[in-house]
């Protein structure tokens, strides 16, 4: 097996701050602060993975930061029609997903919105953090996604570092 030096040093810089953002995380939620933010670490990953499913670098934050918010905006279209015009009836799921996965495969047509992939992340990080037009789920998905594609530009920058530098 060849190991890719660059992937070696992804691995570490990836290592380090992922470790440091569960670490910050686990301080903020046991200092009892106000604002809920349960979820954000989990939203974080999603923001991450979109990153470097984006291309990385900036590619991946221009791709990334309109297509991750834009699916969180779908799935609060997708909420929103399920209990105000279908009273989360069965058909009513059915239609309102239906809608909000079109919209968002739709969107597409503009450039800045076209990464399919990021929205869909976006949205379903939503759903995962519990669905609801609330703080509760707006919060931490929006600042999770935000921060996971801001430690992906990162650990795209120190692992560029680590590769040049250090594993030579």
């Amino acid at each position: 097996m060849k190991v890719d030096k660059f992937l070696v040093a992804v691995s570490i810089s990836i290592f380090l701050l992922a470790g440091l953002f569960n670490f910050v995380y686990e301080i903020y939620a046991r200092s009892g602060a106000s604002l809920n933010l349960n979820g954000l670490v989990a939203a974080g990953f999603l923001g991450w993975a979109t990153f470097y499913a984006g291309g990385a670098g900036k590619e991946g934050l221009k791709k990334g930061i309109p297509a991750n918010l834009t699916g969180i905006f779908w799935a609060v279209v997708i909420v929103f029609l399920w209990d105000k015009l279908f009273n989360f009836n069965l058909f009513g799921a059915f239609l309102a997903v239906a809608i909000g996965a079109g919209a968002m495969c739709f969107q597409a047509n503009l450039k800045p919105l076209s990464f399919i992939p990021g929205t869909f992340i976006g949205c379903s990080t939503f759903f995962a953090l519990g669905a609801t037009i609330d703080g509760n789920t707006l919060w931490p998905a929006t600042i999770g996604l935000l921060v996971g594609l801001l430690l992906g530009y990162i650990s795209d920058i120190f692992a560029k570092y680590i590769n040049n530098k250090i594993l030579r």
